[in-house]
This record gives C-alpha cells, sequence and structure tokens, in this order.
C-alpha cells in the first residue's frame, strides 16, 4: 500500500523480508526515506532475530546516514503490510517542529534504576526539556524487573509523564533480545527515544487486552523479585499446572503467555471496573518449583489466572484504538507506533491480522504504522483520568501510540 507525503508530512515506513541482512535494512530504510519524502530526524527499526543486526544496522545507516535511531528485535513485526514474521521495519520520522534525543541504559538486569538513568542522562541534564511530550522505550525483554523499572523512570519523569514502549522479542525462543540504539547493538540493556513538540500536535493513548479471568483466585505467599515461589503456600509452578491441566502445561513456557496471572491491584481500579495487571511468566524452574516473570508479583498480593479467546483479543485491539482516538483530542492521525503482547499473537494464531486491521480500519488504513510483538507492554491505562495516568507495566495488552496533528 502507498503512503502520500501529502497526506502524512511526518511520518513513512518502510519494509522488508530480503535474506541478506545489510540489504534488508538498506530496503526498509530506503522505502521509508523515499515515502518520508526528507532527510528523516530519527528511525524506529523493529527485526526480526535471524538477521546479523550490526550488518542491518549498516544496510539503514547507509540510507540515512548520522539518523538517531532506537528499535530493537521482535517476536514479529508489524508495518503497512500488517503482522509479519522474519521481516525488517522502519519508520522514519521527520518535522522541523519537532526534537528528538536518544539515549541507552546498559546492564538493566543489574540495576534498573542506574540503567534508566544512563538512558536518561544522555538525552538531557537535570529536569526533561519543557517541550518533552513523550518518552519510547524498549527495555531488554528477557532481563530486569519491570516495575522497578518503572519507578525508575517515575522517580526522574514524574508519574504523570507520557510513557509507552515494548520489551524486544528474539522470535519466541525467550532466551536472549537485542536493543539497538544510533547504529550499535545492546543485550541487557534499554533504549530510549525522548519527543519533544509543540502545542500543534496531541497524542493519543491505547491500552487494552481483552483478557478475563478465569474465576479462580489465590495470593502470593513467597517471592523474591521477579521469582515467585509460592501461591497460597504451594510451588508456584505446581499450583499453575494444576490450574491448566496436563495438556495446557505441555506447552510451557509458551503456555504463559496464553494464560497470564492477573494481578488484583485496588490502587488502579477506577469506579467499579478492576484492571488486571497481567504478568506472563518467562521461565519455569523445575528444580525449585518456582516461576520467573517479566515484572514481579509482591507477596501478599491477590493474584487471579486469565485467559482471552481470539475475538476477546481482537475486540481488545479494537477498544484501545477507540481510546487513542478519543484521547488523541481531536487531532488528525498523523502516526501509529502499536506493540501488542507475543501471547495474543499465540492466541491469534492464524487469525494474527485481524488485530492489526482492527486498528488500521479504527484509526485509518492509510495512516503509517509500525510496531511489534513484545515480551512486555508500557503505557498509561488512560491518560485522560487523572487515576490511571501512570504508566504501568502490562503483559498480554496491546498499546497503540497515535501521533496527531491538531487543525490549523
Amino acid at each position: 500500500m502507498s503512503q502520500s507525503s501529502e497526506l502524512f508530512r511526518y511520518a513513512a515506513t518502510g519494509f522488508s523480508m530480503k535474506e541478506d541482512s545489510f540489504e534488508a535494512g538498506h530496503d526498509a530504510a530506503t522505502e521509508a526515506v523515499r515515502r518520508l519524502g526528507r532527510k528523516p530526524h530519527v528511525l524506529l527499526v523493529f527485526s526480526a532475530m535471524r538477521y546479523e543486526h550490526r550488518s542491518l544496522l549498516k544496510g539503514i545507516a547507509a540510507v540515512a546516514p548520522a539518523t538517531p535511531l532506537v528499535g530493537g528485535t521482535t517476536a514479529g513485526e508489524i508495518s503497512m503490510e500488517g503482522a509479519t514474521t522474519q521481516s525488517v521495519v522502519v519508520m522514519a520520522l521527520a518535522s522541523d517542529r519537532f526534537r528528538f534525543y536518544t539515549g541507552v541504559g546498559r546492564a538493566l538486569s543489574r540495576n534498573e534504576r542506574q540503567s534508566v538513568g544512563e538512558m536518561l542522562d544522555q538525552m538531557f541534564s537535570g529536569d526533561p526539556p519543557a517541550d518533552a511530550q513523550t518518552l519510547l522505550v524498549f527495555p531488554d525483554g528477557m532481563g530486569g524487573d519491570g516495575l522497578r523499572l518503572m519507578d525508575g523512570l517515575h522517580e526522574r519523569l514524574g508519574g504523570k509523564f507520557e510513557i509507552v514502549g515494548g520489551y524486544p522479542g528474539d522470535d519466541e525462543r525467550f532466551k536472549q533480545t537485542y536493543q539497538y540504539h544510533d547504529g550499535q547493538v545492546y543485550q541487557d540493556a534499554i533504549a530510549g527515544l525522548l519527543i519533544c513538540h509543540d502545542e500543534g500536535f496531541s497524542t493519543g493513548i491505547g491500552v487494552r487486552s481483552g483478557f478475563e479471568s478465569i474465576g479462580n483466585s489465590f495470593v502470593c505467599t513467597s517471592a523474591e523479585g521477579n521469582v515467585v515461589r509460592e501461591f497460597d503456600h504451594v510451588r508456584s509452578l505446581d499450583l499453575y499446572r494444576e490450574f491448566l491441566g496436563e495438556e495446557r502445561s505441555a506447552r510451557l513456557p509458551g503456555a504463559f503467555m496464553e494464560y497470564p496471572f492477573g494481578l488484583i491491584d485496588e490502587g488502579v481500579s477506577s469506579g467499579k471496573a478492576t484492571h488486571f495487571q497481567l504478568r506472563c511468566g518467562v521461565r519455569a524452574n523445575e528444580e525449585d518449583g518456582s516461576i520467573f516473570l517479566a515484572a514481579s508479583i509482591p507477596e501478599g498480593s491477590e493474584v487471579t489466572l486469565t485467559t482471552g479467546s481470539r475475538g476477546d483479543v481482537i475486540r481488545g485491539a479494537h477498544e484501545a484504538a477507540q481510546q487513542a482516538l478519543k484521547s488523541l483530542g481531536g487531532g488528525k492521525p498523523e502516526a501509529i507506533i502499536m506493540f501488542s503482547c507475543v501471547g495474543r499473537k499465540m492466541v491469534l494464531g492464524r487469525r494474527v491480522q485481524e488485530e492489526v486491521d482492527a486498528v488500521r480500519e479504527c484509526i485509518g488504513r492509510d495512516v503509517p504504522i509500525v510496531g511489534f510483538y513484545t515480551y512486555g507492554e508500557i503505557g498509561p491505562i488512560d491518560k485522560t483520568d487523572s487515576g490511571l495516568s501512570a504508566a504501568k507495566f502490562h503483559n498480554e495488552t496491546v498499546v497503540l501510540w497515535v501521533l496527531g496533528a491538531m487543525p490549523e
């Protein structure tokens, strides 16, 4: 599908499935820059694990030399082509009314706050710029505690600052992921992009899952960091297997993504609605029966097991798109960045395209879109509600960030 730079003045996307890594990066970047019609000010890059990543980024740099770049590896890519695998997607952004700052923080699993600080220090000193609007982040999908990472971001930026992002993946291998920053490839890191703009632009955010509680609830009785050892004084892995049954348990660790835990947190409930903070297991420790999660579940927390049908997942994507449009405040959509959990992709199976289609049909099929299937998502439950506007760590959720241009 073609994009018109007259209709969409600030963003354009490119896509490639070339076998050669350099050529794939070169082709995707060439397409994005050609559609943009000008030199990009920043690039977002999301790619499959199969590539030689340094060569891929060199191919992109050959098209857009010295252009700031952030991104990482995926568990599936999202672009104007829909949902794909074994590909690389690029979004080029440019406007004289924007300023972009990139940064990277290393050793994320060792100290989340220190890693966040290193990334932000590369973007600015002291307080963030007055016109800073959004921080996009791409933390390592296999290291660090999502809750401690969010604490570090909120300590530096404040609880109400707009933060969205996705955890890079590794094509459902669940072993290691890579983060991209300015032509370099990192592991155990967080890459970020700070977006500053004037009042002529707005942003919309949609965050929904479609997952529902199966009905049972239990209490986390022993946990240490990301590791949950016991639920209701029973080894966590044993209890989880008991709920799933033998057949579904045989699909671990993939089954963790299909049947996540729902952390029942009254602090993020609004009125009569209860918003689960979904948590996916990442690894099962057969020796001691514990479960390593993408983000911690504190001891004493009430937890439920959740699931979602294919229809539920697609409905959640449509609701997220509606929420994003509503929070855009009348702005004309100019770009969509989509983060969707790999667990949703597993549930959808052959219907995975329908999730992306649901978003594009709602926001606009011609609006440039880029994103990926993640190992965790970041965004506020509802940016228009002061009680729900702080960014949270999610699993099994779709997070949409939409850039809008206000009427002149």
